[in-house]
C-alpha cells in the first residue's frame, strides 16, 4: 500500500511537472506570438502613418513644383508676347520709315514732272529728311530683327542713300552731257533693283510677324 502510495505521489508529481512545463511552454509561446503580434500592429500603424505623411509631403512638393512651373510658363509667355509686340513694333516703324524715304526718293529722281509739280528742291529736302528720319531710328533697333533682316534693312538704306547722293551730283549739279543717262539709270535702279529688294524685305517682315501665306 505505501508502495503504491509513493508510486502514485511521484506519477502525480511527475504528471504536475508535465503539465506545468506544457503550461509554461504554452504561456510563453502565447506571450511570444501576442507580442509579436502587438509589434507587429505597432509597426504597421507606425509604417502607415509614415507612408501617409511622405504622401502628404510629396502631394504638397508636387503642387508647389506645379506651382512654379505654371508661374514660368507664365513668365515665359509673357515675356515672349512681349517681345513679339516689341518686335511687330519695330517692323512696323522701321519698314514705315524705309518705305518713307523710298517714296521721296522714288519722287525726287522721277523722269516726268507735270505742271504745278513740287519743285525738285523741295523734293530733294524731303527725300533728306525721310532719310534723317530712318537713321535716328532703326540703328537703335536692330536687335529686334533677325541679323539676316537686319542686314537686308541696312544693305536697301545704303543703296537708297548712295541712289539720292549720285542723284545730286550727278544729274542734279551736273548739268553736263551724260547727265541725262545717268538720270535714267538711277531711276531704273529705283523701279528695278531697290524695289524689289524691299519687296524681298516685306516678305520677310511678314513672316516675322507670323504670316504664313
Amino acid at each position: 500500500m505505501i508502495v503504491n502510495f509513493i508510486v502514485q505521489i511521484i506519477t502525480s508529481a511527475a504528471v504536475s511537472v508535465s503539465l506545468s512545463g506544457l503550461l509554461l511552454w504554452l504561456t510563453k509561446s502565447w506571450l511570444s506570438e501576442h507580442l509579436k503580434n502587438a509589434i507587429k500592429h505597432e509597426y504597421d500603424q507606425k509604417l502607415e502613418t509614415h507612408k501617409a505623411q511622405l504622401k502628404a509631403q510629396s502631394d504638397v512638393e508636387l503642387e508647389k513644383l506645379r506651382s512654379q512651373l505654371n508661374i514660368t510658363v507664365t513668365e515665359h509667355e509673357v515675356r515672349f508676347s512681349r517681345l513679339h509686340e516689341k518686335r511687330a513694333e519695330v517692323i512696323a516703324e522701321t519698314y514705315s520709315l524705309l518705305k518713307e524715304l523710298y517714296m521721296r526718293l522714288g519722287d525726287y529722281v522721277k523722269i516726268f514732272e507735270i505742271a504745278g509739280d513740287t519743285p525738285k528742291e523741295q523734293r530733294r529736302d524731303a527725300a533728306a529728311t525721310a532719310h534723317k528720319s530712318l537713321r535716328e531710328y532703326y540703328p537703335k533697333k536692330l536687335i529686334f530683327l533677325p541679323k539676316s533682316t537686319a542686314n537686308k534693312v541696312q544693305d536697301i538704306d545704303v543703296q537708297l542713300v548712295r541712289t539720292f547722293n549720285e542723284f545730286v551730283f550727278d544729274v542734279e549739279m551736273n548739268k553736263n552731257s551724260g547727265y541725262a543717262q545717268k538720270w535714267i539709270e538711277i531711276f531704273e535702279r529705283v523701279n528695278g533693283e531697290i524695289k524689289e529688294a524691299l519687296e524681298e524685305l516685306e516678305d520677310e517682315l511678314r513672316t516675322l510677324l507670323g504670316d504664313e501665306s
